[in-house]
C-alpha cells in the first residue's frame, strides 16, 4: 500500500490569527517605538520646585505687605532711613527668584520632549515644533506667553491617550481649564504688576527714600494681590505639570 501524506494542519481560530511582522497593538508596550523621550523625571524634578516656591511666594507676599507698612512708618516720619533701608533687604524674595531659572530650564525641557513624542507617535497636522518649546518663550509678544499657552493646547490635545496613532480626530480633543488658567494666571495677570513696578522703579532712578516709600505704600494691595496671584499660578502649574504628565506618559506607556 502506498503512503498518503497527512493531512495539512487546520487554520487557526480567527481568535489567534497571528499578526504581520512589525505589528504591535494601539496601547501595547512598545507601541510608540524607540523615538520615544521619558519625561517622568524632569516632570517630577519640576513638581518639586513647585512645591518649594509655593509656601515661599505666600511669604514674599506677607513681607512685602509688612515692608509697605514700615515704607509708611517711614514717610511719616517714625522710623529712620536706615530702619526702613534694612527692612527692605527680604532674603527671602531673592530665594524665590533664584528659583525661576531651574523652573524655566526644566519647562523647556519637557516640553520639547513632549513636542517630540506626540510627533514621534504619529499625530497629523501638528502646529508647534520641539523647537518651539525653547522659541516661543521669547518670541513676541513674549511677555503674555501666548506661544507656550497654544503649544500647552496642543500637548494636552495630543497626549490624549484615548486617540489612535496617525487618527487626525486628536484636534478635536477638550482642553483641560488648567492650561487656560496658566495662561491667565502667568501671562496675563502679571501685566498689573508693571504699572506697580514702573512706579516704583521712577522713585528707585531718583534716589529718592521717601518717594520710594511713598509709592510701596500706595501699591501695597495691588502688590500683596500679585503676590498671592503667584503663590496661586504656582498651584495651577503644579497641577498642569502632573495632570498632563500622568496623560503623555499614558499616551506613551512611559513607566
Amino acid at each position: 500500500m502506498s503512503d498518503i501524506p497527512p493531512p495539512p494542519p487546520p487554520p487557526p481560530p480567527p481568535g489567534n490569527l497571528t499578526p504581520p511582522p512589525g505589528y504591535v497593538a494601539y496601547g501595547g508596550p512598545g507601541t510608540m517605538g524607540n523615538n520615544v523621550q521619558k519625561i517622568g523625571g524632569i516632570a517630577k524634578a519640576l513638581g518639586t520646585l513647585m512645591m518649594v516656591q509655593i509656601p515661599m511666594s505666600v511669604l514674599s507676599a506677607l513681607l512685602g505687605w509688612q515692608l509697605a507698612g514700615k515704607a509708611a512708618d517711614f514717610a511719616a516720619g517714625a522710623i529712620s532711613e536706615d530702619e526702613f533701608t534694612s527692612a527692605s533687604r527680604n532674603l527671602l524674595t531673592t530665594l524665590t527668584s533664584l528659583l525661576f531659572l531651574p523652573i524655566a530650564i526644566l519647562t523647556i525641557i519637557w516640553m520639547q520632549r513632549m513636542a517630540a513624542n506626540v510627533k514621534a507617535i504619529g499625530r497629523p497636522g501638528l502646529r508647534w515644533s520641539p523647537n518651539w518649546a525653547i522659541f516661543g518663550w521669547f518670541v513676541p509678544p513674549c511677555i503674555i506667553y501666548a506661544i507656550p499657552w497654544l503649544m500647552f493646547s496642543e500637548l494636552w490635545r495630543a497626549s490624549d491617550p484615548d486617540v489612535p496613532a496617525n487618527d487626525p480626530s486628536w484636534k478635536q480633543r477638550p482642553i483641560s481649564p488648567l492650561v487656560h488658567a496658566w495662561w491667565v494666571l502667568y501671562g496675563l495677570m502679571p501685566l498689573l504688576g508693571f504699572v506697580s513696578a514702573a512706579g516704583v522703579l521712577s522713585q528707585i532712578g531718583t534716589n529718592d527714600m521717601v518717594d520710594y516709600a511713598e509709592q510701596l505704600d500706595t501699591y501695597k494691595w495691588m502688590n500683596l494681590g500679585l503676590g498671592l496671584v503667584s503663590a496661586c499660578a504656582a498651584v495651577v502649574y503644579l497641577m498642569l505639570v502632573r495632570q498632563l504628565s500622568a496623560r503623555h506618559m499614558a499616551t506613551t506607556n512611559e513607566v
